[in-house]
């Protein structure tokens, strides 16, 4: 069954529909089997496991290094303890569109992730300042995960992510 639902309709907007099949699906196999899932899924693998926040946020104030440190350290203070940070970067918010010369290219005003293209000298420093403001706040107590955003270039994203490999970054997501 699910092989089917997936061919046609594994990703957005329908991935979360699918999700929910696939897990009502593993439940009925679990019960007829009477056994709980993990057991179906190969047993236990550990006792816990890492929460990220990717919905708790607060609102830049703005989008220098010290914005995001701020952001972070509310973030790491917020009472639900999360043990990873997921932060949007570059094309993933309004980085791109509110630092001048960011990258080369034009904001599509009007579309939310319009905006795209090889970045700047300046618009990569930029950003590799607020992702090292951010690890500071959080140092290796909380990990750091960023959402890039759609519009990244190939070279930039391998750029990206060999820069920030000694800051230990958790993902590089799109």
């Amino acid at each position: 069954v699910m092989s089917r639902i997936r061919r046609l309709g594994s990703f957005k907007p329908w991935g979360t529909a699918v999700s929910a099949i696939d897990m009502a699906l593993w439940d009925i196999a679990g019960k007829a089997a009477g056994v709980p899932v993990y057991k179906l899924l190969g047993g236990k693998v550990r006792d816990r496991v890492r929460v990220y926040n990717g919905a708790v946020r607060f609102p830049l104030e703005g989008h220098s290094p010290q914005d995001y440190a701020d952001n972070m350290a509310k973030m790491k203070a917020s009472p639900e303890g999360f043990s990873i940070i997921k932060q949007g970067i570059a094309f993933h918010g309004d980085m791109a569109r509110s630092v001048p010369d960011f990258f080369y290219g034009e904001s599509l005003e009007g579309v939310r992730f319009g905006t795209g293209g090889p970045m700047t000298e300046r618009g990569f420093k930029h950003m590799l300042a607020c992702i090292e403001a951010m690890k500071d706040v959080l140092g290796d107590e909380v990990g750091l995960a960023l959402d890039c955003g759609p519009g990244f270039t190939v070279p930039d994203a391998i750029r990206l992510a060999k820069a920030v490999e000694p800051l230990n970054v958790m993902w590089l997501e799109d």
